[in-house]
């Protein structure tokens, strides 16, 4: 089994991957909880942590992060970035999606919430919607995940929270963008003209190429496919 020590080693990694969730959503496919010590995680060292790892490509912009692989939480790299965002992002506008009816109320306001502001992290948008974690927390949650599946918001790095005293505390969390604004413009550029079919396609091609023993139905379900 590969073991990943050094953030420049996982780096490699991803872009030899193509993708790589950060923890086991289907057996044979390689993920960064596999393929670290555990030893390793929560130490804090922006090198060696994995935990550290993920926040870190986002805000160097060295790869995307987020629960982009169907809602699961990881990684995408920059060759692959655009056949991801081809095969998730849907290609009506939000506002055709809210007119329509296929997004609720909660991810059509968080949307709107993005169209003014941006670099929020959970805490932020949970105050900016007028909710608590106890109360109301749990949609906004999920609303968040659902733009991020849908490639319209990302994680963008991350930052401490601060006390009544303007001192930060805790561990970092993580900050949201959208898309738009954090991906590097040479990530979208095309290269070959490419449908949602075909994209997911290459998705499901370069799961099983990478995993070991992959059936293509079942990742295609894990991926939302």
């Amino acid at each position: 089994m590969i073991l990943l020590n050094k953030y420049e080693d996982f780096l490699d990694r991803v872009d030899e991957l193509g993708f790589m969730p950060l923890s086991n959503i289907l057996p044979g496919l390689p993920s960064l909880s596999a393929e670290t010590e555990e030893k390793r995680w929560h130490t804090g060292d922006r090198d060696n942590d994995p935990w550290c790892w993920k926040d870190r490509a986002a805000e160097e912009q060295r790869l995307a992060f987020g629960c982009i692989l169907g809602g699961h939480k990881g990684f995408v790299s920059a060759q692959m970035y655009r056949i991801f965002y081809t095969a998730f992002h849907p290609q009506e506008s939000m506002e055709e999606r809210w007119e329509e009816g296929s997004v609720n109320q909660t991810v059509w306001q968080l949307w709107q919430l993005f169209e003014d502001k941006t670099l929020m992290n959970t805490s932020e948008i949970r105050r900016e919607m007028g909710v608590t974690l106890k109360k109301g927390g749990s949609k906004v949650d999920s609303a968040l995940k659902v733009l991020q599946r849908d490639y319209c918001i990302t994680v963008a790095g991350s930052r401490r929270k601060l006390n009544k005293a303007g001192q930060p505390y805790g561990w970092p969390s993580n900050i949201y963008d959208k898309v738009m604004n954090w991906v590097p413009k040479e990530w979208m550029e095309p290269n070959r003209e490419l449908s949602r079919g075909q994209a997911r396609d290459d998705i499901l091609d370069k799961g099983i190429a990478v995993g070991k023993d992959i059936n293509r139905n079942e990742l295609a379900k894990i991926l939302g496919i």
